[in-house]
C-alpha cells in the first residue's frame, strides 16, 4: 500500500474518535488561526486547507475569514463527513485531496494546514508544492511537529531495547534553512498527561497516529516501554512549529 493509502486508512479509522482524542492538536490549530488572522488577510479571497481532518483549523478560522471560496480537503472521506456535520460556512466546500500532491490550479490567497505535514514523506518538497499554489502576495501558513515531539515515548521505546519509533521529524533549524528569513516561525511546547501508558496508546490510536508512535513491539519490549514511560510521568510533549510566509 502507498504512503497515501496508509495515511488515508489510518485517519479514516479515526474519523469518529479524532475530535475527542485531540485536544492538543486543537490548541495548535487555534494558535495558527490567530497567527493567520494577525496578517490582515483580505476578504473575498480563495482559501485551500490541506489535511483539514474534522475541522480544528477550519472552525478556528471561520469567524476570522471572509473568503469567496474555501476548499477544506483531506485524504480521509470520513474526516470530511465529520467536518461537514459540525460546521456550516457559505464559502466552504470539501474535497478528497492528497496533501502531499494537491492537483489543483495555483492562485490561492491562502494555503494552510495544521499538523498534517509531519505524516507526509519529504516535507520540504511538499511545502514547495504548497508554495507553488499560492498567488504572488498570498499567504502560506502551516503547523507541523518538530524534532523532540513525543520524546517521552520515543525515549521509553529506545530504553526498552527497540528502535526509536518514527516518523523522523525536522528540527526548527531545518525549517529556517528551507524557508529563509522571510518566514515567521514560532514554536509551541504543549504537554498532554495520561493516567498510564496504555491510556496514551489508546488516545494515540483514536487520534489516528498509532502507526507513528506505536510500531509493533514484542510483548516484553512493550511492557518495558510502558514501565519506563509511566516512570517518567506518562506525559507526552507536542513540540510544534507555527509557520506563516508571505509570498
Amino acid at each position: 500500500m502507498s504512503d497515501a493509502g496508509r495515511i488515508a486508512r489510518r485517519f479514516e479509522a479515526a474519523a469518529a474518535t479524532y475530535e475527542q482524542a485531540s485536544p492538543i492538536p486543537r490548541r495548535i490549530a487555534e494558535a495558527l488561526a490567530l497567527d493567520i488572522a494577525a496578517t490582515g488577510l483580505a476578504t473575498g479571497g480563495r482559501v485551500l486547507e490541506l489535511g483539514c481532518g474534522t475541522g480544528h483549523l477550519t472552525r478556528a478560522l471561520a469567524p476570522r475569514l471572509e473568503p469567496r471560496l474555501w476548499i477544506a480537503s483531506d485524504l480521509a472521506p470520513g474526516m470530511l463527513t465529520a467536518l461537514r456535520a459540525g460546521l456550516r460556512h457559505p464559502a466552504l466546500t470539501t474535497a478528497v485531496i492528497d496533501a502531499a500532491r494537491p492537483a489543483l490550479a495555483p492562485g490561492f490567497d491562502l494555503v494552510c494546514s495544521s499538523l498534517t505535514l509531519q505524516w507526509l514523506p519529504d516535507p520540504a518538497a511538499v511545502v514547495d508544492r504548497w508554495r507553488a499554489m499560492v498567488r504572488p502576495g498570498g499567504l502560506l501558513a502551516f503547523s507541523t511537529l518538530l524534532d523532540g515531539a513525543f520524546g517521552q515515548w520515543r525515549r521509553a521505546v529506545v530504553a526498552a531495547g527497540a528502535p526509536e519509533p518514527g516518523p523522523a521529524l525536522p528540527a526548527l533549524a531545518d525549517w529556517q534553512a528551507w524557508l529563509g528569513p522571510g518566514a515567521h516561525i514560532r514554536t509551541l511546547d504543549l504537554v498532554e498527561r495520561h493516567v498510564d501508558g496504555l491510556s496514551f496508546l489508546k488516545a494515540a490510536r483514536r487520534a489516528g497516529v498509532d502507526a507513528s508512535v506505536e510500531r509493533p513491539l514484542s510483548a516484553g519490549a512493550m511492557r518495558r516501554a510502558l514501565t519506563s514511560f509511566e516512570a517518567g510521568g506518562a506525559a507526552i510533549t507536542y513540540r510544534a512549529a507555527l509557520i506563516v510566509l508571505r509570498l
